[in-house]
């Protein structure tokens, strides 16, 4: 019957039997996601609190802390009855938040394996608290020169290891510190206990060191698969930028579309400021693409688009003009001038983005002129979209 039970239970690990890994996520456009009935969870639940003394002998257990978390299985009979076929979506979080632990953890195993050679002790606790003597900072400096050196070729279990600390440029002291700080936070994630004087470091730098072959092929598969994953996020780097590209194209051509739209040909007033300014381009043979305006300070005043102009007070707003026009898509040049002179300083580009940016940012009003001018970013844009697109 055990033969049975263990030939059941003897199945692939899930990465293995689906071909893929932790680095699966950085490039994989769907998350993978886990699918249950609410029934099946209150079954599940309902057998590992039927069975939690077998299958977690060790009182400490964190399954048991979940369980009692879990409550009464009989409690939930109710529940049970009404979601036969009720069903919920798990989205899984990938591995890679245990990366820094991982990390961390390898680096403290390779300070460790150093320190058990330069002092002995019962247990790795009373190492790692007895103080450093002159003849321990000897015996480390002969084990750097002899086995850390750049040139050295003998290998030790973790000479491939890539930590960010420098082990080699290291005193001894400085070595066993930084060794406590690790181990210190190793222990506030769990990975380690202090109750058995940090034993579960040393078994795992004899697992390590038993298992040195097997590690490097394991190393060398993760490699391959780094390089896959890199390739593959290459090709979904260029596949994106091309997408982004075309989106952006869409885009430009359909804001030239929008410009271009002509409506019905305005008939202008004689003698309006507006006739004055088309006659003045077309006598100075200057062509706007798609349009120029010219407002009074006054009039767009009265409409609530200008706020202030620094140096010009209210009564002096009907000798001032702004001229609003647009020769690229999407980009709006404004010009202020006094009469037929300009007035120096007073000139602006005014991409749409940037007035699209500041509506969706919630800003009221937006500076232009170097702060001289300030006008009101909803009705300004209304009168962009009115003037320029039609609308």
């Amino acid at each position: 019957m055990k033969a049975n039970f263990l030939a059941v239970i003897s199945v692939q690990d899930a990465e293995a039997y689906f071909d893929i890994d932790e680095f699966n996520d950085l490039y994989a456009k769907t998350k993978p996601t886990l699918y249950i009935k609410l029934s099946d969870i209150f079954s599940i639940h309902q057998l590992v609190a039927s069975e939690i003394h077998y299958i977690c002998p060790n009182p400490d257990d964190i399954l048991k802390e979940v369980i009692r978390d879990l409550g009464n299985v009989k409690s939930n009979e109710n529940e049970l009855m009404s979601v036969n076929t009720s069903e919920i979506s798990l989205t899984l979080n990938p591995k890679l938040a245990q990366a820094d632990v991982k990390a961390l953890f390898m680096e403290t195993k390779r300070c460790i394996l150093y320190i058990i050679r330069v002092q002995s002790g019962a247990n790795l606790m009373e190492i790692m608290v007895k103080p450093p003597t002159e003849e321990d900072e000897e015996k480390w400096m002969t084990l750097v020169r002899d086995e850390l050196s750049a040139n050295n070729t003998r290998r030790s279990a973790y000479s491939e290891a890539h930590t960010v600390v420098d082990i080699a440029s290291m005193t001894y002291s400085e070595l066993k510190r930084t060794a406590l700080e690790n181990i210190l936070q190793l222990e506030q994630t769990g990975k380690i206990r202090r109750d058995n004087q940090y034993q579960d470091l040393l078994n795992a730098i004899a697992i390590d060191i038993r298992t040195k072959h097997r590690r490097r092929i394991q190393r060398e598969r993760e490699l391959e698969s780094s390089r896959s994953t890199l390739a593959r996020l290459n090709d979904q780097a260029a596949w994106l930028e091309q997408q982004f590209k075309t989106y952006n194209d869409y885009i430009e051509q359909a804001m030239v579309t929008l410009q271009n739209k002509k409506g019905k040909k305005r008939f202008l007033m004689p003698f309006t400021k507006q006739w004055d300014h088309q006659r003045e381009l077309q006598k100075s043979g200057k062509v706007f693409k798609f349009g120029s305006y010219k407002y009074s300070a006054r009039n767009l005043a009265d409409k609530g688009v200008l706020v202030h102009w620094k140096g010009y007070t209210e009564r002096q707003w009907d000798r001032v003009d702004l001229t609003i026009s647009s020769n690229e898509v999407g980009v709006f040049t404004i010009d202020g001038s006094s009469g037929p002179m300009m007035v120096p300083g007073a000139n602006a580009q005014v991409p749409l983005d940037d007035l699209l940016q500041a509506q969706f940012n919630n800003m009221q009003f937006l500076d232009f002129f170097e702060g001289q001018l300030r006008v009101n970013v909803n009705l300004f844009l209304h009168l962009i979209m009115r003037k320029f697109y039609n609308e």
